[in-house]
């Protein structure tokens, strides 16, 4: 009898943290029930990953360069994957990029790079999956958000902005998705051990 086929899964954000761990984690499973695709935006980075997968890659873990915050980067990553499993059935949202400070030191560009990795990163993924998806009538997307997406912190009020734009954005397309058998769940983490705090910018 003929194996079940692998989910495949596309995450974003895997040079480090919470992707890194969820990407390895998932193709690591006893049961391989998972083909994953890490992706990044820099693929200088992506040795600490080549370590913890170890004998997994290319077997159930994949890596790939995407750069959410380009239209091309993405639309190619999801084209080649697509070409190569004829679907996605899950999607984690997770690249992310940390922006601290006070308000009037911050330059409006950094903001504005903040808000097109968190923010329109999260749409431009979305938007290249979302047709197969819904021709297919199935498919999950996760969306990392955070405890920033819920409550106002001082000194983060541009990173609580983009986190709380996320957060309604999800909740309103979730309903429209669901009628497709698409669901859409957003990940609401506080602290996590991770290398976050080194990349802020």
């Amino acid at each position: 009898m003929a194996s079940e086929p692998k989910l495949v899964v596309l995450i974003s954000g895997c040079s480090s943290g919470i992707g890194l761990a969820t990407a390895v984690h998932l193709a690591k499973d006893p049961e391989q029930r998972f083909k994953v695709y890490a992706t990044m935006r820099n693929l200088n980075k992506k040795d600490k990953l080549e370590e913890v997968g170890g004998e997994c890659l290319n077997k159930t873990l994949f890596i790939k360069q995407m750069d959410v915050s380009s239209d091309e980067s993405v639309e190619r990553a999801v084209k080649e994957i697509q070409e190569t499993d004829k679907r996605i059935d899950v999607l984690f949202n997770n690249a992310g990029l940390g922006l601290f400070g006070i308000l009037e030191t911050i330059p409006i560009e950094k903001a504005q790079q903040m808000f097109d990795v968190v923010f329109f990163g999260a749409i431009r993924t979305i938007k290249a999956v979302l047709p197969a998806m819904k021709l297919r009538g199935a498919g999950l997307i996760l969306q990392n958000s955070s405890l920033f997406g819920l409550v106002g912190v001082p000194f983060s009020e541009l990173y609580c902005a983009a986190k709380f734009a996320l957060e309604g954005f999800i909740e309103s397309l979730a309903p429209t998705l669901l009628n497709f058998d698409i669901r859409c769940v957003l990940m609401e983490p506080g602290p996590v051990a991770s290398s976050f705090g080194e990349n802020l910018f």
